[in-house]
């Protein structure tokens, strides 16, 4: 997207843009979508609408699964803390999973507008019954 906001050719020229804009697209339902360019100056166009598998924590926990990541790419500092938090807490059954669904629901892009949350590929049930989960070997 650097190409559209200077008149550079390359990485070399382009005065690196990328790094001092911030890029949405707004699709057809009206969510704006982040752009990121990476170091090889390839773009990645991140889905306004959060994804989360906090349905499927028990799940995967008892097949076994020890470790967990959480991704984040433009929520604030407290934003962050608070999902961090939220995932924690269910992990120590202080909350359920639906109180982080909220939480996750609640939170704006860097545009201040709300793009939601979902449960990405997750929500495939019949993908899901397919490679039904087993315990992982230890």
């Amino acid at each position: 997207f650097a190409r559209f906001l200077s008149k550079g050719d390359s990485y070399q020229d382009c005065g690196h843009v990328c790094t001092r804009n911030s890029v949405h697209l707004r699709d057809q339902n009206g969510k704006d979508n982040l752009v990121l360019a990476d170091m090889g100056c390839r773009n990645t166009v991140f889905m306004a609408e959060s994804q989360s598998g906090v349905y499927s924590m028990n799940e995967w926990i008892k097949a076994g699964v020890r470790h967990l990541r959480i991704e984040l790419v433009d929520e604030s500092g407290t934003d962050a803390a608070s999902i961090v938090s939220s995932y924690l807490q269910v992990l120590s059954k202080e909350k359920n999973a639906v109180d982080v669904w909220n939480v996750l629901h609640a939170i704006p892009d860097s545009n201040g507008r709300m793009g939601g949350v979902g449960a990405g590929s997750l929500r495939n049930t019949v993908e899901r019954r397919s490679g039904e989960l087993s315990s992982s070997a230890h």
